[in-house]
């Protein structure tokens, strides 16, 4: 897999292209701090949440533009996808299997999940977990 050879950050630099030639979303990645290198089992997990992320505001949120923010702070790494379309619904069934797997795969790293209603509408996701959880070190 990808992420085993090349890491977080650049997988993402991969997928986030082929997802915009995939779906027609307009994808806007933005990576900021001092990236360090991610354990790979925890990169799989952060990818998964990107990935489910962007199936549901590509299947669910009726619009064609999406952020994935990545930001490696000195103690954490966050990762956050937006949209600004019309929401989440709260209703049960559909969107719900998604959403507690994503917040399962968060808890796995000791991470945080959060559901959050941007200022613009819409959903954005936000994942953040201790760097000491996630960071891979050379061995």
């Amino acid at each position: 897999m990808l992420l085993e050879e090349a890491g977080l950050a650049a997988t993402l630099d991969w997928y986030i292209p082929t997802v915009e030639r995939q779906t027609g979303l307009a994808v806007h990645y933005q990576k900021s701090g001092a990236e360090f290198p991610v354990e790979t089992a925890a990169g799989v997990h952060l990818y998964r949440v990107v990935q489910e992320s962007l199936n549901n505001v590509n299947r669910h949120a009726e619009t064609k533009e999406a952020w994935v923010r990545l930001t490696y702070a000195p103690q954490e790494l966050t990762l956050e996808i937006e949209d600004h379309g019309k929401g989440a619904k709260r209703e049960k069934g559909q969107h719900g299997i998604g959403m507690v797997a994503m917040r399962e795969r968060a808890e796995l790293i000791g991470g945080t999940m959060e559901y959050q209603k941007p200022e613009a509408g819409g959903t954005r996701v936000k994942l953040r977990v201790a760097r000491e959880k996630v960071e891979a070190h050379g061995g």
